[in-house]
């Protein structure tokens, strides 16, 4: 009797829920107020992800880089297997398009042997007061002032002016042995600007290598006029070109992952990411000058962003000044001062951004977001939950086949990666999709398969609100002018395992029939079995029928559960929502061990509605 009462109260909403209405307050009596809820998730028609790596260039990564380009294969695989099957179902293949940039910002060495300057007065100092001079002659301006005894002593890296560079210097690089891959001596570091190899004298690979719709059409193209495989030697290199994902080594040792990947999307958001191709296939290289004149088309309208950390330090992104900025200081116990600013317990003398002011641009965006962070882990391999910050064994490192090297000889996890982990668990908190994995993997395979799965479309969706009961919720798809296209079968019953509810015929179409379910709600945003509620919905691919294609979107029409932390009593719900208390009940569908509020009519008998 309670159930029929509470439906009545709810149908109503539902039945406008699934005529399209949304955003709207609906009052059925007296001052009681149900607000139903509803979720869209539109998949772009231009594109279905957008995919930046931000690669350390720095001395240690000639092999991980190598790594990288070895397993490349496998993603782009995965993905051709899906669009190939996203074909044979007469669905139109997604979009994923790649670019690259390095850890590299600014490269901020202390000055000499010991810290000589500091910030007075917005400029760097000596004893004397006599200013440092930059490479320009002028004098070197600061933001940070500081007490030298105090910043000395205190030996967190918080200390005095550094000697702030933006260029590359081969004059270490090459005499450490290191490859230069896509750095030019005396260069600007890219400093989020995209990248990709060229010969220094006539040609350049794509900056943005565009694997899109057309590739998988009759001429095997994409629309610049490119092969798959020309795609794939520009980012991995081949014996004729070299690879955009080889950056090389002679980077900042003060790698700023987080930063370079924000600069690069404020870069690009603003159209001042530049390609040496126009999205026609036109050449805008200027061999001479090495500059790039086409402006890079990255991201695409409402696509996916895909950021992929690759690094074997931790990240040190800090502002770009010779003393608000960490200064690279030598100490006796070779402690890092990116990692001692991590750990001071000194808030007056931390200088890194906090990760969470990074990650909250990137969640801000607007954008469907994943990202890949194959950083300093404790383990040689790891993924998800199973990852911690710490320095990984590495048994495969060049010249010590089979060794354990930690941290040294340039292989090997060379400090923690707490910032990095710190990043992925707040960008996880926040929604994204997300994977982990070590730097020391000996293979990068699976961890690429796994990014390629975060590129598909998503198999379900994330609800903003839980809705109140299950078997009154909708999932339809809408075609691109938001009219309705088709509305799916489901939710599978509750308690069905996952196998029964993907292969079992279980929910009624349209006219009655007996068909397999097309969604269901689960526990968590993986796949997993049918529960009675929740803000997850999984989405059957293998029945075919609930498919939207590029430009359409899921909408999943449901009464939200009302106030969100539900309810237990008639008086929480006129003390969360307002009105009177004789115009709300507590109503809890079977099967959810939670109450909703529900609006009582005059004289209701239902149990949720008596004092």
């Amino acid at each position: 009797m309670a159930r029929s009462s509470a439906v009545r109260a709810l149908a109503p909403l539902a039945m406008l829920a699934a005529a399209g209405c949304q955003d709207y307050n609906f009052n059925p009596v007296g001052h009681c107020l149900v607000q139903p809820g509803n979720q869209r998730v539109t998949l772009s028609d231009l594109s279905s992800a957008d995919i930046l790596f931000v690669v350390d260039d720095s001395g240690s990564m000639a092999a991980e880089q190598a790594k990288l380009a070895a397993n490349f294969t496998r993603f782009v695989d995965n993905l051709d297997r899906f669009n190939a099957e996203r074909a044979a179902a007469g669905r139109s293949p997604i979009d994923f398009h790649i670019a690259v940039t390095t850890t590299s910002v600014y490269w901020n060495p202390e000055y000499a042997s010991s810290f000589t300057y500091t910030c007075q007065s917005g400029t760097c100092v000596n004893s004397a007061g006599a200013p440092m001079l930059g490479k320009d002659g002028q004098a070197v301006k600061c933001s940070r002032e500081t007490n030298v005894l105090a910043d000395q002593l205190g030996g967190n890296g918080a200390a005095g002016c550094g000697q702030i560079e933006h260029t590359y210097d081969f004059a270490f690089c090459t005499s450490q042995g290191s490859p230069v891959g896509l750095a030019v001596d005396g260069a600007a570091y890219p400093q989020g600007d995209f990248v990709s190899w060229d010969d220094k004298a006539s040609a350049a690979n794509p900056r943005v290598l565009h694997f899109d719709k057309e590739l998988y059409g009759a001429t095997q193209k994409n629309r610049q006029g490119f092969t798959r495989q020309q795609l794939i030697d520009w980012f991995v290199g081949s014996a004729s070109v070299g690879g955009n994902v080889i950056v090389g080594t002679c980077g900042s040792g003060q790698e700023q992952a987080l930063q370079a990947g924000r600069l690069a999307l404020q870069k690009a958001l603003a159209g001042r990411q530049k390609d040496t191709y126009t999205i026609s296939g036109q050449a805008s290289w200027a061999p001479s000058t090495r500059t790039a004149s086409a402006t890079a088309e990255w991201p695409r309208k409402d696509s996916k962003l895909v950021l992929v950390f690759v690094g074997d330090e931790d990240d040190c992104s800090s502002p770009d000044d010779p003393s608000a900025g960490i200064v690279m200081r030598a100490d006796p116990t070779g402690a890092d001062a990116c990692v001692r600013d991590y750990e001071s317990t000194d808030p007056t003398k931390k200088k890194q951004f906090p990760v969470n002011e990074i990650v909250d641009y990137f969640a801000g965006l607007g954008r469907p977001l994943g990202a890949a962070f194959i950083f300093p882990a404790a383990q040689t391999s790891c993924s998800g939950d199973t990852c911690t910050a710490g320095l990984c064994c590495q048994t495969d490192c060049p010249n010590h086949a089979g060794v354990c090297i930690q941290g040294t000889d340039n292989c090997g996890g060379q400090a923690p990666g707490n910032r990095l982990l710190a990043a992925a668990n707040a960008l996880r908190a926040k929604g994204a999709d997300v994977i982990t994995g070590s730097v020391c993997d000996p293979d990068f395979g699976s961890l690429l398969d796994e990014l390629a799965d975060i590129v598909k479309p998503p198999v379900g969706l994330q609800l903003q609100t839980e809705p109140a009961e299950g078997q009154i919720s909708l999932l339809r798809i809408a075609k691109t002018n938001g009219q309705p296209r088709k509305t799916c079968n489901g939710p599978a019953p509750a308690g069905t395992t996952f196998a029964a509810a993907v292969d079992q015929p279980l929910c009624k179409d349209a006219t009655g029939a007996a068909v397999r379910c097309d969604w269901w709600f689960t526990a968590t945003a993986d796949p997993g079995d049918a529960v009675e509620v929740s803000k997850f919905i999984y989405i059957n691919h293998a029945t075919g029928n609930c498919e939207a294609d590029p430009g359409e979107t899921y909408s999943a029409d449901y009464i939200a559960l009302n106030p969100p932390g539900g309810c237990t009593t008639r008086t929480e719900c006129q003390q969360a929502l307002g009105g009177r208390v004789e115009d709300w009940g507590c109503y809890t569908p079977p099967g959810t061990g939670r109450g909703t509020c529900v609006c009582c009519a005059p004289g209701s008998t239902a149990p949720e509605c008596q004092p």
